[in-house]
């Protein structure tokens, strides 16, 4: 879930950070901007901006679980929030498809579109997190290894060179 968290913040963070220079950019035909968003819903862009209100309600009862006498306030105050939270996905989900659009061509969001609406991508997308869950497993300790292994090795070489760390 952390992981999750920690991705999705800076999926939101890096478009953020883009919002500004499409402030200044040419006016995007409607068309171009929904074939962006379009492309936004069926590669998970969106799925992964509107898990944020997912995510912090989990963390809300995990929050409260040694709590019981909370729970009914927590769960008022979750649902109280939602509508706020939906307006902010929808905000990010624009900016998302704003930054899509002024990357890619009409034309070209329209194919990926259609790649992702065929049968191959359709099956592309049911298998893609179970793919990327099983990618994570082991991209944790090859990145931990891969680190140890690389910093083991700036050390010898920076000992050679008569520096010691």
């Amino acid at each position: 879930m952390i992981r999750h968290s920690l991705a999705s913040a800076l999926l939101g963070l890096a478009l953020i950070c883009a919002a500004p220079a499409f402030a200044q950019a040419p006016a995007l035909a409607p068309s171009h901007l929904q074939a962006a968003r379009e492309v936004m819903t069926l590669t998970g862009v969106t799925q992964n901006i509107d898990n944020i209100y997912r995510e912090f309600e989990e963390s809300a009862k995990q929050l409260i679980a040694t709590r019981p006498e909370a729970k009914k306030d927590m769960e008022a105050v979750v649902a109280e929030l939602k509508p706020e939270a939906d307006r902010r996905a929808e905000e990010m989900t624009k900016t998302a498809a704003a930054i899509f659009a002024s990357k890619m061509t009409e034309a070209d969001l329209k194919a990926v579109s259609a790649f992702f609406n065929s049968d191959v991508g359709k099956r592309y997308t049911s298998l893609r997190s179970e793919a990327m869950q099983a990618l994570f497993k082991e991209l944790e300790p090859w990145s931990v290894q891969t680190s140890n292994y690389l910093f083991d090795r700036f050390s010898q070489e920076m000992r050679k060179r008569g520096h010691t760390l």
